[in-house]
């Protein structure tokens, strides 16, 4: 009886570690603002290349506080933190470098 314990201690903790989740990697950008969408908690952005992740291009990304963006507008500057997990990505720490012109 010890050693069926035993056993099933094991394959209780193997299938906990298999079911966790990859961690999330952070990845920081700076963009140009294009649009912002409060209520949906959405932005799109023209950024730089994400090295090892992607080349430059323009794109629209959840954000996980979209109280961060309610005051930006089109043009304005900005700094973020890509988190990408299970191959969906969100902003996080935004910050405004520069208003528009």
């Amino acid at each position: 009886m010890k050693k069926f314990l035993l056993l099933a201690s094991f394959a209780l903790v193997a299938f906990a570690a298999s079911c966790q989740k990859p961690p999330e990697k952070r990845y920081p950008l700076q963009a140009e603002v294009i649009s912002v969408d409060v209520p949906r908690g959405l932005i799109i952005i023209k950024h730089g290349e994400i090295p090892d992740l992607m080349p430059a291009m323009t794109m629209q990304y959840a954000v996980a506080n979209p109280k961060q963006i309610a005051a930006l507008q089109p043009g304005d500057r900005i700094t973020a933190e890509l988190v990408v997990s299970q191959n969906k990505g969100h902003l996080e720490n935004i910050k405004l470098i520069s208003k528009s012109q």
